[in-house]
């Protein structure tokens, strides 16, 4: 990585993919559920990097329902951070022709991204990191790694999605009860 930053391969705009493999295993059936996360890096040095991506967040503010990622700038010291790049698992740079290729165009992509810091529309399968750097760099929102999921994870997805809408309407009705209740003085 830090080849590539000095050779100026890396550096403003650029896309950066980092693996993260996941199992989880129950007897002797292994279900991998490793994904791909994206960043938008937005200034790189030979010692750290500046990055912009959707960023899990506590489960504290999850269950409040404020969202299960937000987009953040995170700064990436090489010497002390392994949490966010594992180098270990595979870090790699994403390239494509029509990636913004001159520094106004990247500056650009830059300020872009930086209007949505603090967005917290997350969707596994249409707003995740890829679709955001996609939506940065290329102007169209698409994750090869959502379209490509396999069955089971589309299925635990929209299960998922219907077990919420079932829980929202069935707290919407129960709050429905309680106000009854209080105008009819139960």
């Amino acid at each position: 990585l830090i080849q590539l930053i000095r050779s100026g391969k890396i550096g403003s705009a650029s896309h950066i993919r980092a693996h993260r493999p996941r199992a989880l295993r129950i007897l002797w059936w292994t279900f991998d559920y490793s994904y791909d996360h994206h960043f938008l890096v937005t200034e790189a040095t030979e010692n750290k990097l500046t990055i912009i991506h959707y960023a899990l967040k506590r489960l504290s503010r999850i269950i409040l329902l404020k969202g299960v990622a937000e987009i953040i700038q995170d700064s990436v010291d090489f010497a002390n951070d392994e949490e966010i790049l594992d180098f270990d698992a595979g870090v790699y740079l994403v390239t494509a022709e029509n990636y913004p290729q001159t520094p106004q165009e990247k500056s650009k992509a830059v300020c872009k991204a930086r209007r949505r810091l603090g967005e917290r529309q997350y969707s596994v399968f249409y707003n995740n990191c890829d679709c955001f750097v996609s939506w940065t760099l290329r102007g169209c929102s698409y994750s090869h790694q959502a379209m490509n999921a396999k069955g089971l994870l589309l299925y635990i997805g929209i299960v998922t999605r219907y077990c919420l809408r079932t829980y929202r309407a069935l707290q919407t009705f129960k709050d429905c009860i309680n106000k009854l209740r209080c105008l009819f003085g139960e």
